[in-house]
């Protein structure tokens, strides 16, 4: 028997979480563009993505020896071992129209890519990848060497996801949800509707009200919140005191039901909250004010945010319908890339914004709070800081170095070079011709490069580059000041020390 269609809230899959993840596994799913999916077929993809190590089973812990060649990112594993791998890790997974295990396993990794318009599959067809996921491929994996990218260019990556997000659309064949709406435009609507009539941001504990709406309709979404902060108001006499408990109930009341072990509080106010800002703010249009409490439109992007709330776009199948015809004909809609949103460059903010903005932080922060959301970041632990845990961790490495420099060297300008809103918060990382973050006084520039990565690859992809634009920034520059580079990780590898005695040793003979 079919099931009923519901009303469900808006929720993205935690699977992909990471913009960058989505990347790389589309880069290995690219390699079988236009191939026929069958079983063998999605054991092929299923190998690659262990190869290259996207995806870490649970009992590679369990043993030994497929650990030690699992964390050593140079092994190169042959067929039987990745076999070996696969048949020691049975997934208890079932998706529909895949077999029970490691089919259902690849079709969780990848559906929600389908969802964006990025690729399109089922068993017995052809592997359709977009064009959209092929610039997102391009960015993030270097073809000619078989290997992902260190440093990727976040504001390509983050046009894609804005040309997706400007037509993504909650009930679609891939969600049979009785709720229908373009969530990003939605979003926008609201919170241009809300600073045109000068009151304050969405409250990211409002967000789940939109988790759950039920159309487009952005004007009764409007009074809706009015209605709900002159509520709240009159119950607590303050302003967004929202509990949890409160939040829950309206929302149960939007999705019609009182199945509170289907909707969970704990997702509807918190798990899905933290992946909807993600989400919407890999776009570069959404920022945070109030130390994250809530979000606002980027008024950088004035420009693009007009283009897409002024730009009619909709799917013109049935969004209820679960046909792979009809899931094709959505692929097909979302899939057009928008050269109006892909290729513009993203404005970032003054740097006098930024700058000030630095020079706040480093002041509300304590040195010690800095201190240990750098450790936090670095032994990939979860961050409880209601603001820095919605910022990717490469990029909050930069942001939180900045701010480190800035508190620890009196006399220091400190410059990071991440892309900025209009509150000169980070938005991207600093593109790859860059330095991370310059730091001068009256006697030294230096250049400071942060990154995440622990094993002997720091020489390829961080020592021999940084090496290299030292070279050229010393040759390009007319300063007369020291120049030197600094390269900041959770730890260095020997690889990364003997290359940075052996660059020194040959430049100065």
């Amino acid at each position: 028997m079919t099931k009923k269609p519901a009303r469900k809230i808006l929720s993205f899959s935690t699977t992909m979480r990471n913009p960058k993840r989505i990347g790389q596994f589309l880069a290995v799913l690219g390699k079988f563009e236009n191939q026929i999916l069958k079983s063998s077929t999605i054991m092929q993809i299923i190998k690659s993505v262990l190869a290259h190590r996207l995806y870490r089973p649970t009992s590679i812990n369990q043993n030994k020896e497929l650990k030690e060649k699992f964390d050593s990112n140079e092994y190169v594993f042959s067929d039987e071992e990745l076999e070996r791998i696969i048949e020691i890790s049975p997934q208890n997974h079932k998706e529909m129209g895949f077999e029970h295990g490691w089919e259902s396993r690849f079709d969780t990794w990848y559906k929600l890519m389908c969802e964006f318009g990025f690729c399109y599959y089922a068993k017995y067809e052809k592997i359709l990848i977009s064009d959209s996921a092929k610039m997102l491929i391009l960015a993030h994996y270097d073809k000619e060497n078989d290997a992902f990218k260190e440093s990727v260019d976040e504001s390509v990556v983050g046009a894609i996801f804005l040309n997706a997000l400007s037509k993504y659309e909650v009930g679609n064949p891939y969600k049979k949800n009785l709720n229908h709406n373009n969530p990003f435009k939605l979003l926008l609507s609201l919170l241009k509707r809300l600073k045109n009539a000068n009151l304050t941001p969405l409250s990211v504990k409002e967000i789940p009200i939109l988790l759950c709406w039920k159309d487009d309709n952005a004007n009764e979404l409007y009074d809706y919140i009015i209605h709900l902060r002159q509520e709240i108001v009159t119950i607590n006499k303050t302003e967004f005191s929202y509990s949890d408990e409160f939040i829950y109930e309206k929302c149960l009341k939007l999705l019609e039901s009182v199945n509170k072990t289907r909707f969970k509080m704990s997702q509807i106010t918190n798990e899905a909250v933290d992946e909807y800002i993600r989400k919407m703010r890999i776009t570069g249009l959404i920022s945070l004010r109030g130390n994250g409490r809530f979000i606002d439109i980027n008024t950088n992007e004035s420009n693009k945010i007009d283009y897409i709330l002024q730009t009619h776009k909709a799917f013109k199948g049935d969004y209820l319908n679960d046909t792979q015809a009809n899931r094709l004909a959505f692929f097909n809609y979302m899939s057009i890339v928008d050269s109006s949103l892909v290729s513009v460059t993203p404005i970032s903010a003054d740097e006098s914004v930024k700058s000030r903005k630095l020079n706040e932080l480093a002041t509300t922060y304590t040195k010690d709070f800095i201190k240990q959301e750098l450790l936090i970041t670095c032994n990939k632990q979860e961050s409880k800081d209601s603001f820095l845990r919605l910022i990717d961790k490469p990029l909050r490495l930069e942001f939180l170095s900045a701010i480190f420099l800035k508190q620890h060297f009196e006399n220091l300008s400190v410059m990071p070079n991440y892309k900025s809103d209009d509150e000169g918060l980070p938005i991207y990382t600093a593109s790859g011709n860059k330095p991370d973050i310059v730091a001068m006084d009256t006697k030294a520039q230096s250049y400071i490069e942060v990154s995440l990565i622990r094993d002997r690859s720091q020489s390829a992809l961080e020592m021999i580059p940084i090496a290299r634009h030292l070279k050229e920034l010393i040759k390009n520059s007319t300063d007369i000041r020291e120049k030197f580079s600094v390269f900041v990780a959770p730890n260095i590898h020997d690889d990364a020390k003997e290359y940075a005695g052996f660059a020194h040793f040959k430049d100065n003979n």
